[in-house]
């Protein structure tokens, strides 16, 4: 493994990463004060109701990316494309739907806006994942950048003439759009894909349509789990709850969701082609899990140590008790941070299944604590303790389990008595 091309190519997306962060920070302190917790609190539940169908977009054919034959590359690209686009209109039509005929709010201004978010989540995937696979890594870092600040000045202006959750919304969706122009001019320019050609894909579909088959419901799971918590607050604890907890989201989870995108991108390109190459890949994943664990040991006691004097003097006293939240949630945040920066092991070892196992479980754990909240009367925080204390565990046991079957790949190796090549 070459360990130097390996960080290098970390630190070029993390570079974007960290740099797409530091605007982020510079604009809370506005955003704070323009904007009330119940507006960060219908943004965070219409960005939650997006995440879960733009985590399926591509029909999970962008995760085909990496290893699909150098033949098949453009067909995988394409086959993304068209199911990004129909679950966008799908997810309009469902918004539209929702909005219309529940709420009856008739502004087809929302479910054009979740339409867009949808297909733009799905094809930014797939674009980003193509883009390394021919190791265009400072266009992703520099996408990440970009993407920040449009939404940033967008929000930031926007507040000025209406200040509403609408205008964050619009912002946010902006963001998307910018990131995605960058990867379709680069993509169009740069290689070249040429036009769609329905044979290869569906030779490309033939060939991957089993593991997405047990993918697309993991991956449905996982995202409907990891918004759990805002759906959950909002329906029990009210949108200044969910405001809190998503400008403290915004402020930890974020980063660090930015960072394992980063590291976990890196670590599936690498250990797919040491996978291919001499058929294990465990010192990627030591060197990964290393490398995770640190910055999540770090993560952990920062915000023990910092959350509160930094949420009072940068946001306003109006925002402490998202403070309170960061403390009771770190321990989960730092433990989901490890998990998720090896989580693509399943798809090298074609286990797909195993995910949704996690995910399955993960979701049980949100619904014990919920349950708990119900039965015994918990007030938010009781609540955040337990389900933090369950998640915690959940996603330890989920790393460490990825870790012994990475492992057991060399062992099998050896008593196989195939060489270890640069193991």
């Amino acid at each position: 493994m070459d360990r130097r091309q390996y960080l290098g190519h970390f630190i070029i997306l993390f570079t974007g990463t960290a740099a797409a962060q530091v605007l982020n920070l510079a604009s809370y302190p506005f955003l704070a004060r323009l904007y009330s917790p119940a507006d960060f609190g219908v943004f965070a539940t219409f960005v939650a109701a997006s995440a879960i169908p733009g985590a399926v977009a591509c029909g999970r054919f962008d995760l085909a990316v990496p290893t699909a034959p150098s033949a098949g590359r453009f067909a995988i690209l394409w086959l993304c494309v068209l199911f990004a686009t129909l679950m966008g209109a799908l997810a309009a039509l469902g918004g539209a739907i929702y909005w219309w005929g529940v709420e009856g709010v008739s502004d087809p201004v929302r479910p054009l806006l979740l339409g867009l978010c949808v297909f733009f989540t799905g094809f930014c995937a797939a674009g980003a994942l193509f883009l390394m696979r021919h190791d265009w890594y400072r266009v992703n870092s520099a996408s990440l950048l970009a993407r920040t600040g449009a939404v940033v000045a967008l929000q930031i202006g926007l507040a000025f003439v209406a200040p509403s959750p609408l205008s964050l919304i619009v912002g946010f969706t902006a963001g998307f759009a910018v990131q995605a122009l960058i990867f379709a001019w680069t993509i169009w320019r740069h290689i070249e894909p040429g036009p769609p050609r329905p044979r290869q894909m569906r030779a490309m579909f033939r060939r991957y349509k089993r593991q997405v088959a047990v993918d697309i419901p993991s991956t449905f799971v996982a995202a409907v789990s990891y918004n759990l918590l805002t759906f959950m607050l909002a329906g029990h604890y009210g949108q200044v709850a969910v405001g809190l907890y998503a400008l403290g989201a915004r402020i930890a989870i974020m980063p660090l969701q930015l960072f394992n995108d980063s590291l976990g991108q890196v670590f599936f390109q690498k250990a797919a082609a040491a996978e291919r190459e001499r058929g294990h890949f465990w010192p990627e994943m030591k060197f990964n899990l290393t490398v995770s664990g640190l910055i999540s040991l770090g993560a952990l006691f920062g915000l023990w140590l910092l959350a509160h004097p930094f949420i009072r003097l940068y946001l306003g006293a109006e925002w402490e008790p998202a403070a309170d939240m960061l403390v009771v949630l770190a321990p989960m945040l730092a433990a989901r941070s490890l998990a998720m920066s090896i989580a693509t092991t399943v798809f090298v070892m074609r286990k797909a299944h195993w995910l949704l196992a996690h995910n399955v479980a993960n979701a049980v754990a949100h619904g014990i604590a919920f349950a708990a909240a119900l039965i015994l009367g918990l007030g938010v925080m009781s609540f955040l303790v337990v389900a933090a204390a369950l998640l915690t565990i959940e996603y330890l046991l989920f790393a460490l389990f990825l870790a012994l079957k990475a492992y057991g790949g060399t062992k099998r190796l050896r008593f196989d008595g195939r060489p270890e090549i640069g193991a």
